[in-house]
């Protein structure tokens, strides 16, 4: 019989000593003496055949991952102990295996999390520009020369083919929100030395934060503190850079995703 994965129940924005109590597996803490961050974590073998599923629950949607390998969170306990953010390892596939597999088993990970009611997530200073134009973008990070975080190639309703995947990169990034949280889903990639174009290892982790973690990144020290009031001009540059992207990006024929508007911040009613 096979033995049944424990689950690890976490909710954004509950107390960490929640978590930790009613975890099934011990969580370790590291406290600095020197600031009042302490880093909480939970690690697993990769062979451990009882990896536990973590289960997110986010408003009225739960989401269940399985085969986590590692779970942290830090908490700013002058901020208070609640959890902004966490982030998650999963056990990948066996080391070498087929980039194609590799694509599957993201494309059935990004499918589970858009049924668990997360959705596309396009960076505000981005042009909103879906898959559906992936034909017109001949390069993996940038469009029109300009970098940006949400690229047509990795839009999570589109699959892409196996050669857009290895001209990507190492790196890929999907993004997305669900009630006011935000996800960042990561794959880091390590080609095959003897078969590079055909197989590779890969790391794949999911990164949860709050609205207030989210948006208050580009913020440091104190000012995090004060990030419902320094967001609103981040907005305006954002908002000016998607515009003027989105212009040139129509007089080159490249069609702009109208339907899509950015999420509402609750903080801020917006």
């Amino acid at each position: 019989m096979q033995k049944e994965h424990p689950i690890i129940e976490i909710k954004l924005q509950e107390d960490i000593s929640s978590v930790i109590t009613r975890s099934p597996f011990p969580f370790k803490s590291d406290c600095s003496k020197n600031s009042s961050v302490c880093w909480y974590s939970l690690s697993n073998s990769h062979n451990s055949k009882t990896l536990p599923t973590v289960k997110i629950k986010t408003g009225e949607h739960t989401l269940l991952l399985k085969n986590a390998t590692t779970i942290t969170s830090d908490i700013w306990s002058k901020y208070g102990n609640q959890i902004e953010s966490i982030d998650i390892t999963l056990r990948g596939l066996p080391d070498d295996s087929l980039h194609t597999d590799y694509q599957d088993a993201l494309y059935r990970l990004i499918d589970g999390l858009q049924r668990a009611g997360w959705r596309h997530y396009y960076g505000r200073s981005d042009p909103r520009i879906s898959g559906k134009e992936m034909n017109k973008i001949d390069t993996p990070r940038e469009i029109l020369g300009q970098y940006v975080s949400s690229h047509p190639w990795l839009d999570p309703n589109y699959e892409i083919d196996v050669e857009r995947w290895l001209k990507i990169g190492s790196f890929y990034n999907w993004y997305f929100y669900n009630n006011h949280s935000y996800l960042h889903l990561k794959a880091w990639r390590q080609l095959s030395k003897k078969h590079p174009d055909k197989r590779g290892t890969y790391l794949i982790s999911l990164s949860f934060s709050t609205e207030a973690e989210f948006l208050g990144a580009p913020f440091q020290g104190d000012d995090k503190l004060r990030w419902k009031e320094l967001l609103p001009d981040v907005l305006a540059v954002a908002k000016k850079q998607r515009e003027e992207l989105e212009a040139k990006a129509r007089a080159a024929g490249i069609e702009i995703d109208e339907s899509y508007q950015d999420p509402l911040i609750k903080e801020l009613n917006l």
